[in-house]
C-alpha cells in the first residue's frame, strides 16, 4: 500500500508526503531485519555446511566487524585470563576478521601443537611481506 502510494506521488511529479516515506521505510527495515533472523539462526536457511554447525570450541559473544576485540581493553593478558575463566581453557576469539584459538592451558597446548604440528610448521604468506621485500619474501 505504501510503496503504490509512493510511486503515485512520485510519477504525478509531486514530492511525496514524509508519512508514506516513514511507513515505506519502517516496512523496508522490518523485511530487511527478518531476512537477516532467518539467514542467521535458521538451521534451513543460515546453514553452509549442510545443515550441520561446526564442532568449534566456546567463544564470547563478537561484534559483527571488530569481532572480540573490544573485549581485550587496555590489559589483554588479564582480559584473557578472565576469558578463558569463563569459557575455558580452549576458546575461540575472533580478532577483527581473523578467527583465533586461545590454549590457555600449557598441557592443552602441548596436545596441540603435537596433534597440529604440520599446520604450524608453517606461515602464512603475508602480502605486507612480499610487499616490504620486493616480492622475494622475508627469511
Amino acid at each position: 500500500m505504501a510503496t503504490v502510494v509512493l510511486l503515485d506521488l512520485l510519477h504525478d511529479g509531486r514530492s511525496p508526503h514524509p508519512a508514506s516515506v516513514a511507513v515505506l521505510f519502517s516496512i523496508l527495515s522490518m523485511l530487511l531485519l527478518v531476512c537477516y533472523y532467518c539467514g542467521t539462526s535458521s538451521p534451513f536457511w543460515g546453514s553452509r555446511r549442510g545443515g550441520r554447525r561446526p564442532n568449534l570450541p566456546p567463544s564470547p559473544r563478537k561484534l559483527p566487524i571488530i569481532g572480540n576485540l573490544h573485549q581485550l581493553g587496555p590489559l589483554p593478558h588479564r582480559a584473557l585470563l578472565a576469558l578463558s575463566r569463563r569459557h575455558g581453557p580452549l576458546m575461540l576469539l575472533q580478532l577483527g576478521q581473523v578467527p583465533t584459538l586461545v590454549v590457555s592451558s600449557a598441557e592443552l597446548a602441548e596436545e596441540v601443537m603435537r596433534s597440529q604440528d604440520l599446520a604450524f610448521a608453517s606461515r602464512p604468506r603475508l602480502r605486507s611481506a612480499v610487499l616490504l621485500s620486493g616480492g622475494k619474501g622475508l627469511a
